[in-house]
């Protein structure tokens, strides 16, 4: 299934993209009649709900499905329970997760952006966090800060978890994996490589704009080694690239992240972007306007305009800082 959140009365609810139609599944059970079988509004409820609510929403479907064969609307307290696709706004799938870990995965990633790869890449997972408030959806704006003159994009794929639990096998692990979505952890290069000369980080770098959708495409729908993904930037395509030469599995990188701390449902893991998936591997960069689509097979295509770089208030920030140094790999 290809779960969204979409927007309806200014509020997000769970959706299904099913055909050229968003299925709103609660509202389609009570439409039909069925309010005695309860489903979630709400991505992370879903998750937690396990197989028995994955079966309300696999009813919900074919619930709809008859509908549609007969020329039925279903009306739910006035709303409708299946909408045109080019109706509604698609939120990120989570708009607010609990908690974001991007990790580094892909050597070719690391190499390709002038990164030494020391022992500890083929030890363990390594992770920044991310700012959980600046996710957004399809079709948002991506923010440029003020303080950056090199904005980039990164293809990448994460996923989101279903279930909790700490000290988790691989094998426990693999069990409590909902689904994948495209995930944009937007960077500025510049700074982020000035502030990381600290070796620590990133930060500002980082923690301005995260961009995710548009759907989460259930495990049973994914070859985790097999996704493949490309960037476009107006319609031209800079990179393409698959998922299959990554360090660790999606279970290992939950075990891990699970060693002697707890994990919570509706967590997301970025598994890292993919080779030569950014501007800084390419040493070509997008600008204020240019429109970049991130496309991963089954899962569809994120579509975000570039936003105009900021303007600082005046005395905003600090004198101090006047700019990085472009970026570069040769």
């Amino acid at each position: 299934m290809r779960l969204v959140t979409y927007e309806s009365a200014g509020t997000g609810r769970l959706g299904v993209l099913h055909g050229d139609a968003v299925v709103d599944p609660a509202r389609v059970l009570r439409a039909s009649r069925q309010g005695e079988t309860e489903v979630p509004t709400e991505m992370v409820a879903f998750f937690e709900g396990g197989a028995e609510a994955r079966g309300r929403v696999e009813q919900a479907l074919l619930l709809a499905d008859t509908a549609a064969e007969r020329g039925d609307s279903l009306i739910d307290d006035g709303h409708p329970a299946v909408l045109p696709r080019d109706e509604i706004r698609l939120l990120a799938p989570v708009p607010r997760p609990r908690r974001i870990r991007d990790y580094l995965t892909y050597t070719q990633h690391a190499k390709g952006s002038g990164l030494a790869v020391p022992p500890a890449f083929a030890a363990m997972p390594i992770c920044y966090q991310c700012n959980v408030e600046t996710v957004i959806g399809p079709d948002e704006p991506l923010l440029w800060p003020s303080y950056t003159a090199q904005l980039d994009f990164e293809l990448e794929l994460g996923f989101f978890t279903s279930g909790g639990g700490k000290n988790l096998t691989p094998a426990e692990a693999a069990g409590r994996i909902a689904g994948v979505t495209i995930f944009n952890d937007v960077s500025a290069r510049d700074i982020q490589m000035f502030e990381m000369s600290m070796t620590i980080g990133p930060s500002k770098g980082k923690h301005f704009c995260t961009a995710m959708g548009p759907c989460v495409l259930t495990m049973d729908e994914v070859d985790e080694w097999a996704v493949q993904m490309t960037a476009s930037v107006n319609g031209d395509v800079w990179a393409s690239g698959s998922t299959k030469d990554r360090q660790f599995s999606f279970a290992e990188v939950l075990a891990w992240a699970s060693l002697d701390e707890d994990v919570y449902p509706g967590e997301f893991f970025g598994l890292g972007t993919v080779g030569g998936g950014c501007g800084l591997e390419l040493d070509r960069w997008i600008q204020p306007g240019d429109v970049v689509e991130l496309a991963a097979s089954g899962v569809g295509v994120l579509r975000n305009p570039v936003g105009q770089r900021q303007i600082a208030p005046d005395g905003a920030g600090l004198a101090s800082y006047q700019g990085a140094p472009e970026v570069h790999v040769s």
